[in-house]
């Protein structure tokens, strides 16, 4: 099925598969309906994602999936749209956000370096 082809596609990169598979199944309506049909889920996937992710999500329906499919994903979505309104909440998120990367970025930068300066 398409799961096996995203798999051996991605073979060597589990993240960039599951990324796949989920544009691919969850950020399709007609997809996602089927499936939470089949799974006897009757919630919107949309209430379980945080509203400050929701417009990347919506660019990746969009670029994947359509002007349709990126209709249906704002109407499903509208509330949680609209609830960034919060720019001072919305801001120290961000902040926050790029702190911990900034943080990541740092330690993984530290470690190459701590690897070049043993191998000189």
């Amino acid at each position: 099925g398409t799961a096996t082809l995203i798999n051996e596609r991605n073979q060597y990169n589990p993240e960039a598969a599951g990324k796949e598979k989920v544009i691919q199944t969850q950020l399709h309506s007609g997809k996602r309906a089927e499936l939470a049909d089949w799974l006897g889920v009757t919630r919107s996937l949309y209430s379980d994602i945080n509203p400050l992710h929701l417009p990347e999500v919506l660019a990746l329906v969009g670029q994947h999936h359509g002007q349709e499919e990126l209709y249906v994903a704002l109407k499903s979505s509208i509330a949680g749209v609209i609830s960034i309104v919060n720019r001072k909440e919305y801001i120290k998120e961000q902040m926050a956000y790029h702190a911990a990367k900034l943080e990541e970025l740092s330690a993984q930068l530290a470690a190459i370096v701590a690897t070049e300066g043993e191998a000189v």
